[in-house]
Order: structure tokens, then sequence, then C-alpha cells
């Protein structure tokens, strides 16, 4: 992993950040009430799967969060680019930039 002292966040024009931060939002919230309202899943494999999934990506979205607060956020754990901000609006919890992801 490529780490960079300068915020990669910053690099991406306000408006997109806004849209960002509200996709971030939302998305930890919907995961939330989803989760809320998912059965325990005990005895149904495909129940149980289905939860997984769900909070998987809500620890994704939180750390996507934290990332965000440590001004680490949008920049590849991988290589350390810049993420476009087009990737970050379409799934802004990627950790990945699209050739890392593609590997």
């Amino acid at each position: 992993m490529n780490t960079h002292t300068h915020d990669p966040y910053a690099t991406i024009p306000a408006d997109a950040r806004a849209r960002i931060e509200a996709a971030l939002t939302e998305a930890a919230d919907s995961r939330r009430r989803q989760l809320d309202a998912l059965p325990a899943g005990d005895g149904d494999p495909t129940g149980a799967a289905h939860r997984a999934s769900v909070h998987r990506i809500l620890v994704e979205v939180e750390a996507a969060q934290a990332r965000l607060a440590r001004g680490t956020f949008g920049g590849c754990e991988r290589c350390g680019a810049v993420i476009p901000p087009e990737r970050l609006e379409l799934r802004p919890w990627t950790r990945l930039c699209v050739t890392c992801a593609s590997r």
C-alpha cells in the first residue's frame, strides 16, 4: 500500500464531495435499516448469507467514513492513485481504483 501525506479527497470537486458524503450516509443508514429488518437467519442459509452480505457492505461503508474522517478517503489502498470521482459516486465505499480492482 502506498501512503501519501496529502488528502486525495481534496482533489475532488466540492459538488461531487457533497454527493459522495450523502451517498455514504444513506448507504450506512440503509444497511442498518436492512439489518434491523432481517431475521437472524438461524437455520436459513440463504437468509444468513443475505444478512452477512448486508453486514459486510455496512462495514465497508463505515470504513469509508473513517477514511473520510482521517483524510485518506479517495486514494487507492493498493497503488495510491486518486480514485476518480465518478467511481466514488457510483460506489463510495470502494478502496481501490479500477485498475487495481480488476487485478
